[in-house]
Order: structure tokens, then C-alpha cells, then sequence
């Protein structure tokens, strides 16, 4: 079955011809650029393909501008950058930003990332990609052919169980960490039989650090996964990586491992099914279906993302206050000007009365207290009264649907809502709740019926229930 798969992944001869001559060509482009603008600078290519770790049909070029530690970072953004996208006009160029800012074009069909960043030495680190070339030497220099072989199907498997890149959007792996397994564990059924093992607080370190410790590396770094960056002892490559993206490879390498399937790296493309078919799926979840959408401005993509996830976090922690019991939620966007945060919760309308506990009887102050707030206030619907050792009293709820929750919420500071700063304005003035059905209505928006059916399904698309 490997063998199988290695056949659809390596990249072809005429692939390979094709991104050595638009790699140079670019290269030698931004060089020229340089000289003509006097700009002092070295161009090289980075990444998975430098490395030879990259896929058929889908490759990227990442071309990386180093320039002296002495040049302040504003200058990449107010005369590097600009100077190169001037240069490379012909291109329709977008700026995108992770740590500072790089640029992104499509040039016949490759995407290109330029990026800035330091030529320092090792340790010296001023930005987060000065890295990233150590990282190919020090893949050139210990993958052989064979590894690298390994390292396109555990990218492939981990890119088939949507748990690659990381971006905020995803939270995944990156390429440089799923390189560095395959050196660790020497292939890629290697990593996944490891991988089954792991537990909370997993460690991998392929240069050993003198006179560091276990105990050092857990009060160092608080994470699910810990694999030392091998060019920069204090970083630790897995920090990106989302618990459930983390623990979903895990589960689905050890699902492959008992009954391999090539739809791990090959997943049927989505085709939306009948509005029926939504509604259905609604009906038969058991749970209230809730969807929070809102227009903004448009934005950097990871910034937006960011934001977003922000936005999503507190939501979900209101409604919990509230005792709404959300259950799960996720966020779509058309990653321009409109978004939806869907919440799967156990109730959409809540009883007009809550009952609230009160101190225990035996606490004389707290007991007093409690009575003189609640005995006499126009909230109090019922009690107060003693039941067992406590007080208790019935009060009239403020919110009894999501829709009330969300108004108010937006009127009075007191709910805790947090509003993300460049989503706010938007959010105060259109954000709109749907629930259940009421949730079909935005079918239409683009990628939205993929993100709603799988929420809905509420299964990994790997876990298969028979062979396929």
C-alpha cells in the first residue's frame, strides 16, 4: 500500500525541472531587484522544497531575503518589502503576516512566499525565521533519499487527516517537525508505532542538550508534545500543535496501524449533499444547533483567525455561565468580510427560573449576607430556603435564549463578553443568531457546507465504520 502511495507522491522529473527553473528564475529576479535598489541582501530557497520533502501537484517555493542583523525590522516593511513588490508587479501579490510580515504570489500555479529575515548566528535569533535556513542545512545534511521518501508519507497521511500546517487556522504540524520525526523514528510506520505510545508530556530530542534533564524540559515547556528544535535547544517545534490535532494524529495512526487504508492519504473530495439531508442530521444530533455570524473588515489571514478563535473562546465560555452547556463549536469564515462561530449546545431556551446555591446555614455572616441580598430583591422568585445544610433561592433568569444572551451581552460589561479589537465594530452591528434549521439559510456561503456537515457528523473523516 506504501509503495502505492509513494507512487502518487514523489514529484516527477518534469516537476522537478519545472520548480528548479522557477525557483532560480525568482531568485535571480529579487537579486536583480536588490542590486538595482542598493540593497545589500542574500536570496535563497527554504523549505520543503529545499529540503526535497515536498509533494507531487503540490509545491510551494519559499524564498528567503537575509539581510544584516544591524537593519531594523520597520525597514522590511516600509522599503524591503515594497521595493520587491514593485519589482514583481506582474504577480498579484498579497501581504501576509505571522511573526512580521512576507509576501505571497502565485507564479504558474506554484505559490511563493518571500520572506525577510536574519542573517545571524546560530542562537542569535531576532526573528522567528532566522532558523529556517540552519533547519535545511541540517536536513540536507542528515535525510537520505530513503528518509525523505518517509517523510512525504507521514506529511501526506498527517495533510489526508487534516492535521498539517501551522498556521493558527489549523494548529497542526509543520514540515520541519514531520521531517525531524522520520529522523527520529527512521520511517514513517516507525512514527505512527511511536506515535500510538505517546502520552501527555511526550519528549524527543535528537541533539541531547549537556546537563539538561527531564524535569528541565517539563518546567520549560508546557506541552502535550516536546520535540527540540535539532538547530535551537530552547524551542520546542511541536509548540504549535492544537491538542486535538495532536491527539487525532495519534488516534488515527493507530487506527491505520490495525487497518491501513489509503483514504488516510486520500480522502474523498467533499460534495455537498441536500438541504434534506442537512436538516436531517440537525434533527437526529439531539442537541440545539446555534450559529453567531457577523461581517468585519477584512484583515491578514492569521490575524483574522486569531481574532476569530479569541472571539469563539469567550462565546463559548459566556454561554457556559449562562447555563446554556455548550458542547462543541467551531469556526467558518470566508477569510474577507464574514464569519460564523457554530455552538452545539444542550439547550437553546433555558426555564425562566434558575435556582441559585446559596452558603451554608452554619456560615452565620455568609448565611446573613445571602438574606439580605436575596430576601427582599425583585429577582427572587421563590425562597430563600434551607435545603439540606444550604441556602437556596429561585431567581428569574435574565436570558433565556442565546439571541437574548447575545443583545445583552453587547449592552452590559457584567456577561464578560470579550470582543477581539479588529472584529468588534462588525460584530456590535451585525452579528445575528441562528438556530436549527434556521442555520440552512447560509448554504449558499462559500465552504460553509463543508465546515457545517462535518460538524454535524461529528466523526473524523478517516474513521471508517467498515472497509472502504
Amino acid at each position: 500500500m506504501l509503495e502505492q502511495v509513494a507512487k502518487k507522491i514523489v514529484p516527477t522529473n518534469l516537476e522537478r525541472e519545472k520548480m528548479a527553473r522557477l525557483s532560480r528564475e525568482i531568485r535571480e529576479e529579487i537579486e536583480a531587484i536588490f542590486a538595482g535598489a542598493g540593497i545589500v541582501g542574500t536570496v535563497s530557497e527554504q523549505g520543503s522544497f529545499a529540503r526535497d520533502t515536498w509533494l507531487r501537484g503540490e509545491a510551494d517555493l519559499d524564498i528567503f531575503t537575509r539581510f544584516s542583523p544591524s537593519m531594523e525590522r520597520r525597514e522590511w516593511e516600509e522599503r524591503i518589502l515594497p521595493v520587491i513588490r514593485k519589482g514583481l508587479s506582474r504577480f498579484r501579490i498579497t501581504e501576509r503576516y505571522a511573526e512580521h510580515p512576507f509576501l505571497e504570489f502565485h507564479a504558474e500555479g506554484v505559490r511563493v512566499n518571500v520572506v525577510p529575515c536574519y542573517d545571524v548566528k546560530k542562537g542569535e535569533w531576532q526573528s522567528a525565521t532566522d532558523r529556517t535556513p540552519y533547519h535545511t542545512d541540517y536536513m540536507k545534511k542528515n535525510m537520505t533519499g530513503e528518509l525523505r521518501l518517509q517523510a512525504r508519507l507521514l506529511k501526506k497521511f498527517v495533510k489526508g487527516i487534516g492535521a498539517y500546517g501551522a498556521e493558527i487556522r489549523v494548529g497542526g504540524f509543520s514540515g520541519m517537525l514531520i521531517d525531524t520525526l522520520v529522523i527520529y523514528y527512521p520511517s514513517f510506520l516507525e512514527v505512527l508505532k511511536h506515535a500510538s505510545r505517546w502520552t501527555p508530556s511526550a519528549f524527543l530530542e535528537l541533539e541531547a542538550s549537556e546537563g539538561r534533564t527531564r524535569k528541565d524540559v517539563e518546567n520549560t515547556f508546557d506541552a502535550d508534545l516536546v520535540v527540540i528544535d535539532p538547530v535551537d535547544p530552547n524551542r520546542n517545534l511541536a509548540a504549535a500543535v492544537r491538542p486535538v490535532r495532536l491527539w487525532n494524529f495519534v488516534a488515527a495512526g493507530r487506527e491505520f496501524l490495525r487497518r491501513p487504508g489509503l483514504w488516510y492519504f486520500f480522502p474523498p473530495k467533499f460534495t455537498t449533499n441536500p438541504k434534506a439531508h442537512f436538516a436531517k442530521r440537525i434533527d437526529q444530533s439531539g442537541r440545539e444547533l446555534i450559529a453567531i455570524s457577523f461581517k468585519h473588515q477584512t484583515m491578514v489571514m492569521d490575524v483574522l483567525w486569531g481574532q476569530l478563535m479569541k472571539l469563539e473562546k469567550s462565546l463559548v465560555e459566556m454561554m457556559t455561565r449562562e447555563d446554556f452547556h455548550p458542547r462543541r463549536s467551531e469556526v467558518w469564515t470566508d477569510e474577507k468580510k464574514e464569519s460564523t462561530i457554530l455552538v452545539e449546545t444542550d439547550e437553546a431556551t433555558l426555564s425562566p427560573v434558575k435556582t441559585h446555591l446559596g452558603p451554608p446555614v452554619s456560615k452565620e455572616l455568609d448565611s446573613q449576607s445571602f438574606l439580605d441580598r436575596h430576601l427582599s430583591a425583585k429577582d427572587t422568585v421563590r425562597g430563600p430556603r434551607v435545603e439540606k445544610e444550604r441556602w437556596v433561592v429561585e431567581k428569574r433568569r435574565q436570558v433565556s435564549t442565546v439571541k437574548d444572551l447575545l443583545k445583552r451581552s453587547l449592552q452590559d460589561q457584567t456577561y464578560g463578553l470579550t470582543l477581539p479589537k479588529q472584529l468588534e465594530e462588525g460584530f456590535r452591528r451585525t452579528a445575528r443568531v441562528l438556530t436549527g434549521r434556521e442555520v440552512l439559510a447560509m448554504l449558499r456561503k462559500d465552504g460553509f457546507d463543508k465546515v457545517l456537515w462535518e460538524f454535524l457528523e461529528a466523526k473524523p473523516s478517516w474513521l471508517k465504520t467498515s472497509p472502504s
